[in-house]
């Protein structure tokens, strides 16, 4: 269950529940989520795990301006057309969890967004992670072999174990 309240959403479940541990605590698999496709199926596969180990999912957005964006950018990015990207950014999270947890009802989904880095801000939500689950994006050369740069940065940096998911 997810509350809007247009900073962090979330979904508790009382304490000693289903996945509790003796103290109370349950795994944390931290997902990120931008919006794509591939963000989805990452979101499902953490929904999934998170079901069979009795874990909390966060669902993590993370938001960035570029303050010297080029006057040809101004108006291509869906940020320019909000004052509050930190609001459009808990928007579209908002939507895709909703999506998803209508499979996975028995899931605690926590929602998170914060301004940053993408990249920086997973490798730092690792330090307290069971898992970090990614979707496979970007561009490469050769077929199969495509790995986006938030996804490589977060391979190679995390502190907890890394899942891409296809």
């Amino acid at each position: 269950m997810t509350r809007p309240d247009g900073g962090s959403r979330a979904a508790t479940r009382g304490e000693g529940g289903p996945g509790a541990g003796a103290s109370g605590q349950t795994g944390r698999i931290v997902v990120g989520v931008d919006g794509s496709k591939q963000s989805r199926i990452a979101l499902r596969w953490a929904c999934a795990d998170a079901r069979a180990k009795g874990a909390v999912v966060v669902a993590l957005a993370v938001w960035h301006l570029y303050p010297l964006a080029p006057p040809e950018r101004v108006g291509a990015s869906p940020w320019w057309f909000t004052t509050d990207p930190q609001e459009a950014t808990a928007a579209y999270l908002g939507e895709v969890v909703d999506e998803v947890v209508a499979d996975f009802p028995d899931v605690v989904v926590e929602q998170q967004v914060v301004s940053g880095h993408a990249a920086e801000e997973l490798i730092r939500q690792s330090a307290r992670a069971e898992v970090v689950v990614l979707g496979a994006t970007g561009s490469g050369g050769f077929a199969g072999m495509t790995l986006g740069s938030v996804s490589r940065a977060v391979l190679e940096h995390a502190l907890s174990t890394v899942v891409v998911a296809r």
